[in-house]
């Protein structure tokens, strides 16, 4: 039975109210559907990752179905530590956010700018503020949230899983089944 990730669709912290436009929770199908269908999907990584270790395994099978991987903050390590940097690239939240910004931005593989920009793994607040920006700044990309967290200033995210670690674990497995479909 597939994990019902649209509920609990409120932002995580309680302050956080980001004007007359929020995210909306969808389920695991129609995300990993839209990252598969993406022309040039991005997965993008933090330190966050480290608290929860097994998230570097399911952001590899991620990378494994052809989406890159923008590694931030010392998350290299952890592929680092797996043998896996076939198409990982290490760079700092906030230059990869400043570029992604325009729309003429070649991307980490000189091939164009993304279409998709998946994020999981990041600070709560460092993300919000990330997706903020590409809300107000960039709206050519689609922003999309995997993390455990619901995030207010995303187009799609999953509701807050932050509080139940086997049902988190088990959404992304959904997701990364879809894509690997």
């Amino acid at each position: 039975m597939a994990v019902d990730t649209t509920k609990n669709a409120v932002p995580f912290e309680m302050a956080q109210i980001p004007g007359p436009e929020m995210a909306k929770a969808y389920n695991t199908a129609v995300i990993g559907a839209i990252i598969k269908k993406a022309k040039r999907p991005l997965l993008v990584v933090g330190a966050e990752l480290f608290e929860d270790p097994v998230m570097f395994d399911k952001a590899i099978a991620i990378g494994k179905t052809g989406v890159p991987i923008a590694a931030t903050a010392h998350s290299i390590k952890g592929f680092v530590e797996r043998g896996y940097t076939e198409n990982v690239t290490m760079i700092g939240l906030h230059p990869l956010t400043n570029y992604l910004r325009f729309k003429d931005w070649q991307g980490l593989d000189g091939k164009g700018q993304y279409d998709v920009v998946i994020f999981t793994g990041i600070f709560y607040k460092f993300a919000s503020a990330m997706f903020s920006t590409l809300k107000n700044f960039n709206r050519d990309i689609k922003r999309v949230s995997i993390d455990r967290y619901y995030h207010v200033n995303a187009d799609m995210t999953f509701g807050n899983l932050a509080f139940d670690p086997e049902k988190y674990h088990e959404a992304i497995d959904e997701v990364i089944a879809k894509l690997a479909a």
